[in-house]
């Protein structure tokens, strides 16, 4: 009897060992997840603080590097701002490494005796996108239209706008969509009839609040009427779905001021999504040809010293002209006088995702800032 007891008594006492030591384990792990998230989200600021500080030297810098890169420089902050780089710039003993520290702290300890990394895992210049905030100072000179129109037009995306209501017709879903951005953001109740790519002039009498009778999963609400805070807010406008965001949500921004498309920056598929609205009268055969002519021709003016690889309008114009593509001219006076298109180098406006990473914890921030000259102004901010 006395030794049932005892083995009784040994197993629960085990058990009881066994549930506590499974218990702290949980617990310091648990500690230590928190630790090294913490310090990772402590290196993703470092990392956002270290981009910013290039950012705003960036005008020193490219006096003085900057002839010796074709390039915009911060499309060289994935280089530059990261802790493996700068391990490996600043001086110090020994091998750049992320195993952590041993002994005490030491303010003569070189840079990079911590654990874990950081670095920028991306610069976009929000100048180089559409501003679709952007409003017309008259309804049938909204210039934005015509933008939009550009990227809209390729005919791949025929099948896409296809499937975009309930009509099959690819054309006319482009102009609802296009009328539909707009009603999003203008200040009146009416639909609009486009009339910068229609020519339509009449007002119309339909109300904005019939194209979201009929939205998907039974949702209700009513345009908004005024400028999107986020690029999310796109995806409530009728007629856009996930893969119209897809296809399109990287050639817009809603961060930037009055300021147009930065061309010197831009993006390959923008600039055709421009060209194509410089042109009339739709695709045409051989259209890819002559935009291969011109990203060719536009890739040796890179190539050539400052200031002649500046993408200026002269240098825009004569590339053209060497593809073979005919431009509206005067439509191209308005985008271009009025600030849609503009041809200098500078930015003031950039998306910036950094990350810090310590063991299995990582840390990413998105932020958008604009460069106001001083001390700059945080316009998005996130934590992931």
């Amino acid at each position: 009897m006395a030794l049932l007891m005892v083995l009784v008594l040994t197993t629960v006492l085990a058990a009881l060992a066994a549930d506590l030591q499974n218990e702290t384990s949980v617990n310091l792990a648990m500690a230590r997840n928190a630790r090294d998230q913490y310090q990772a989200q402590l290196h993703a600021k470092s990392a956002l603080e270290l981009e910013l500080f290039f950012l705003r030297f960036q005008s020193m810098l490219k006096q003085s590097i900057g002839k010796y890169f074709p390039i915009p420089l911060f499309e060289l902050s994935s280089y530059f701002v990261s802790s493996d780089t700068m391990k490996g710039i600043v001086k110090r003993k020994g091998s750049p490494s992320d195993e952590p520290a041993k002994g005490e702290l030491d303010e003569d300890k070189p840079f990079g005796n911590f654990e874990g990394s950081f670095w920028v895992e991306q610069v976009v210049d929000e100048n180089r996108k559409i501003n679709i905030n952007k409003e017309a100072a008259t309804r049938c000179a909204n210039l934005v239209q015509l933008l939009l129109a550009g990227v809209f037009d390729d005919p791949r995306h025929d099948r896409m706008f296809e499937n975009l209501g309930d009509t099959h017709d690819p054309l006319r879903a482009r102009l609802e969509v296009i009328a539909n951005i707009t009603d999003w953001i203008d200040g009146n109740e009416e639909v609009d009839t486009v009339c910068t790519l229609t020519a339509d002039a009449s007002v119309s009498s339909v109300a904005e609040d019939t194209r979201y009778n009929h939205l998907p999963y039974q949702v209700s609400y009513k345009p908004k009427n005024g400028q999107m805070t986020s690029l999310a807010e796109l995806r409530m406008v009728p007629l856009v779905n996930d893969e119209f965001m897809s296809a399109f949500a990287d050639y817009f921004t809603v961060w930037t001021d009055d300021t147009g498309i930065n061309m010197n920056t831009a993006q390959p598929e923008l600039i055709r999504a421009v060209i194509r609205a410089l042109t009339t009268g739709g695709p045409q055969p051989g259209d890819d040809q002559k935009f291969i002519e011109f990203q060719e021709e536009m890739l040796l003016m890179r190539a050539m010293p400052p200031p002649l690889n500046v993408l200026s309008k002269p240098a825009f114009l004569a590339l053209l002209d060497k593809a073979g593509i005919k431009i509206d001219q005067e439509r191209f006076g308005q985008l271009e006088s009025k600030g849609v298109l503009r041809f200098d180098d500078t930015s003031n406006v950039y998306k910036i995702i950094a990350v810090g990473r310590v063991g299995d914890a990582t840390s990413t921030l998105t932020v958008v800032w604009r460069d106001d000259r001083s001390i700059g102004e945080i316009r998005y901010y996130r934590e992931d």
